[in-house]
């Protein structure tokens, strides 16, 4: 691998990022590749959806030459673009749930059978010794990698908030996987990180942003939830792993619950898992009066103390079964705050409001 530095490596990737959204952007206008305003969303204009090509060919172009040996990066490479094409297209005419789940379960069987990236256990979690998986690594794997790239996919609902997300994902586990000697993985996890940073400068509510200047869609946000389950997975499993999988199910805790929390809700409903509602955690604060540039801090430090408490965890040596039950009093006191808001009407007592979002 080429030695380029850690702190341009990221730079790099971000300008090109950029520029790659700035250059598409007309071209998106002309073709039709819009993200069109509805009754359920928060914009008013149609808004270019550039940023999923301007990341993904960023990151590709980076992934060779941060390793040269296309065979060691290929299976990624591969499962990324079957993402990649899988929501380019869902993004002009929209997929049925069943194909879209079909596709990523291909995608993560590429990541298990081509890149040998496979979930072997959860650590500790119940008693000292290892709860391993054994048979069912294979479907829990896949299992595991398609519910975070639904996730990723369905916290893609505020402008920078999973870009915000990713970026604090990346971070973490950049350090945690130079800390260990995983080298490629880390430049990847940079590279990554700065082709996602590119993109928020145009899309996030900054200075120079009244309003998001180019969205993700569904081409950026499942090629990117694919592209962390495939870290998450190789990193955290193995003998040489980087981190322990609780230290990975702390980093996402907020995306992972409230998808959980509303597919579970959906499901009793009798409705499709898939299909967009206005009752994630960002409608919740919207709803209740907060703007959207308050309403993204409060998540993203919510991001931020859950990334904290996984990484503490790791460099303390907590018990992970400590980490587990942690983990799982604070899911149940989430899940029941956030029931109790959409049922009482209230949120940070504050009342909802009953009109849609527009």
């Amino acid at each position: 691998m080429p030695v380029i530095d850690a702190g341009v490596l990221p730079l790099i990737a971000a300008g090109l990022s950029l520029a790659l959204c700035l250059f598409l952007t007309p071209l998106a206008k002309f073709v039709g590749l819009m993200d069109q305003p509805s009754r359920r969303k928060l914009h008013a204009n149609p808004v270019p959806l550039v940023g999923g090509p301007a990341i993904f060919f960023t990151l590709a172009g980076m992934m060779l030459i941060i390793a040269p040996d296309v065979s060691m990066v290929r299976p990624l490479l591969l499962a990324c673009s079957l993402m990649f094409v899988t929501g380019l297209i869902d993004d002009r005419q929209r997929l049925s749930p069943r194909l879209r789940l079909i596709l990523q379960a291909i995608a993560c069987c590429i990541m298990i059978f081509g890149g040998g990236v496979v979930l072997t256990d959860f650590g500790s979690i119940l008693w000292n010794g290892v709860f391993s998986l054994a048979w069912f690594s294979v479907p829990v794997t896949i299992f595991a990698a398609i519910g975070l790239i639904n996730a990723f996919n369905m916290v893609d609902g505020m402008d920078g908030l999973s870009s915000a997300i990713f970026m604090t994902a990346c971070a973490a586990m950049a350090w945690l996987a130079f800390l260990s000697g995983h080298i490629v993985n880390s430049a990847l996890l940079l590279a990554a990180f700065g082709a996602v940073l590119g993109y928020f400068l145009l899309n996030a509510r900054l200075p120079w942003n009244r309003r998001a200047r180019v969205f993700l869609g569904d081409s950026g946000s499942i090629f990117l939830g694919l592209f962390l389950a495939w870290q998450f997975v190789e990193l955290s499993s193995g003998e040489r792993r980087s981190f322990q999988p609780m230290t990975a199910v702390w980093l996402i805790a907020i995306p992972l619950l409230d998808t959980t929390r509303l597919m579970g809700q959906r499901w009793r409903r009798g409705g499709s898992a898939f299909k967009a509602d206005q009752f994630h955690l960002h409608h919740a604060f919207l709803k209740a009066g907060f703007s959207v540039q308050q309403t993204w801090m409060a998540i993203i430090c919510m991001v931020t103390c859950t990334t904290a408490i996984g990484l503490a965890g790791h460099i303390f040596g907590w018990s992970e079964y400590l980490m587990f039950y942690t983990f799982i009093a604070f899911s149940v006191v989430y899940v029941r705050l956030m029931n109790h808001c959409w049922s009482d009407g209230r949120f940070l007592g504050r009342s909802l409001a009953s009109d849609t979002i527009v």
